[in-house]
């Protein structure tokens, strides 16, 4: 009877702990929020504060502590308490509390370990396993079958690498904690059945946003919970080339990747692929994540009539496209910086000409397609606008130009230092590269009939030339000797004659 009411306060101070904690909790402001929704709030783990630390007076002292905790079934059940386990005493310490006999919740505070095996048989039976505020690197293996876990929190432990199937068969986990850690990967999660799933990622700031949003997509917002959402960001990629830095990425802007695959291209019988793929900060305005869309290899004929907002790279390789007429007049292509379009049926980028991508673009790659001139205008920078780029990247080979003797000496150092691959760029009409065209032959023209109109000219103008200084030495010597010279003498007397005789 003694032992039953010691039972039965020390379960009502554990309640009050607990119930202690989630009334702190409660009060924070993502716990508020959640209230006012109607959420309620997730399942806790057993959790016990510092202060409640067993006290080590002698060495042979356990570091551990047993407390029974009543429940509606005929067996005991009992949770385990810890502080400052190390690598050396983690056995003993767990031993001396006769754990795992008839535990079905346990904290470890303060644990010091290279690394959690979560695949031992002494994690079997948890319903709830807490092991924050400590120092432990890594989990390794995996949590054996039908375990019953429905809470885990492993927070505060500046853990760097959780293996992905770690927790794949805690098929009845409804809270995982993994805030303020130093982890870039989640691991995967057994979330398929439907029910709702509590995640605390907050202070975890090195997750990568890509991560986070592939969990969004697959179980939509509904499903996924996370816990002090309003705290809670990841890591983009990295955003500028010359900064050694991550952005950090609020949570309601990976939230916008649920959308983002709605509004991704597709038709009855293609499916276009989009993903964020850096964060676009302007200064005075929000941060947008930039889109990337992936339309490759699905036979399309035409660019995509529409874009996901702030998409800046379009991939449509591998299609049967012929024209570039969506980059001109289609207001979705305005943020477009990067195009891909190797291995189509692309004749012309005349349409590519006045558009805001000429100005804007930062790489072009046209590879493999049919273009058969190179208006090397429409590439070039507009001096005039701030925002272009001086460095812009194209790519052409593959492509058999009419080749000519322009092309031979204008266009040839141009694509040598203006493109990524001149040596890949062929001329059709003769069977040489560009880069090897010679403008001495090239600038070479055969002879035809115009060319003999000079020497014509020339011969004419002498025998005019000849026959007003005959004429002209005829009339001299019949002024001065008073006789035509022989050929005037022989000819025949015309009839008007008599005229120059008066």
């Amino acid at each position: 009877m003694h032992f039953l009411s010691l039972s039965i306060c020390i379960y009502g101070y554990v309640a009050f702990t607990s119930a202690r904690t989630e009334e702190d909790q409660a009060s924070s402001p993502a716990a508020n929020t959640e209230m006012r929704l109607g959420i309620p709030p997730p399942e806790r783990c057993f959790y016990q504060d510092a202060s409640e630390c067993p006290k080590i007076e002698n060495p042979d002292d356990c570091p551990c502590k047993r407390i029974p905790i009543l429940s509606s079934s005929n067996n005991e059940e009992y949770a385990v308490f810890c502080c400052d386990l190390h690598i050396k005493t983690f056995e003993t310490g767990l031993a001396c509390s006769n754990f795992p006999v008839n535990v079905s919740y346990i904290h470890i505070r303060n644990g010091t370990l290279e690394a959690l095996n979560v695949s031992e048989v002494r994690w079997r039976r948890l319903k709830s396993l807490a092991i924050t505020d400590g120092k432990i690197n890594r989990i390794k293996g995996q949590f054996l079958m039908m375990t019953p876990t429905h809470c885990l929190n492993l927070s505060n432990n500046a853990l760097t690498e959780i293996e992905n199937n770690s927790f794949t068969r805690l098929s009845q986990l409804t809270s995982l904690d993994l805030s303020y850690n130093n982890m870039t990967h989640l691991p995967a999660l057994n979330i398929m059945n439907g029910r709702e799933f509590w995640l605390d990622i907050s202070g975890t700031n090195t997750l990568w946003c890509h991560d986070v949003s592939q969990y969004i997509n697959k179980t939509g917002d509904k499903q996924i919970i996370f816990n002090r959402e309003n705290e809670t960001v990841c890591s983009a990629s990295k955003t500028w080339r010359w900064f050694n830095t991550t952005e950090q990425v609020p949570l309601e802007q990976v939230r916008l990747l649920s959308l983002l695959q709605t509004e991704c291209p597709k038709g009855k019988t293609w499916q276009c692929q989009c993903s964020f793929i850096r964060l676009n900060i302007v200064q005075g305005e929000k941060p947008v994540m930039a889109v990337e869309v992936d339309c490759s290899g699905n036979q399309l004929t035409r660019l995509p009539q529409r874009l996901p907002p702030n998409t800046i790279a379009l991939n449509v390789s591998y299609n049967n496209i012929t024209t570039l007429d969506e980059i001109s007049g289609n207001l979705w292509y305005h943020d477009l910086q990067k195009f891909y379009a190797d291995y189509n049926n692309i004749t012309s980028i005349n349409k590519i000409e006045g558009s805001k991508f000429s100005d804007n673009f930062e790489f072009l790659s046209l590879r493999h397609n049919k273009i058969k001139s190179v208006p090397t205008y429409i590439l070039v920078p507009n001096v005039h606008n701030k925002n272009h780029l001086s460095h812009r990247y194209v790519k052409l080979g593959g492509n058999k130009l009419l080749c000519n003797c322009n092309t031979a000496k204008y266009l040839k150092p141009w694509l040598q230092t203006n493109i990524l691959d001149p040596d890949e760029v062929l001329c059709e009409n003769v069977k040489e590269k560009v880069v090897d065209l010679e403008p001495s032959k090239m600038c070479v023209h055969p002879g035809d009939w115009t060319d003999y109109i000079y020497y014509l000219i020339a011969f004419e103008t002498l025998m005019l030339i000849s026959l007003i200084a005959k004429v002209s030495y005829d009339y001299w010597i019949f002024k001065t000797a008073g006789y035509l010279p022989w050929p005037a003498n022989k000819m025949p007397k015309l009839p008007c004659d008599w005229l120059c005789e008066a």
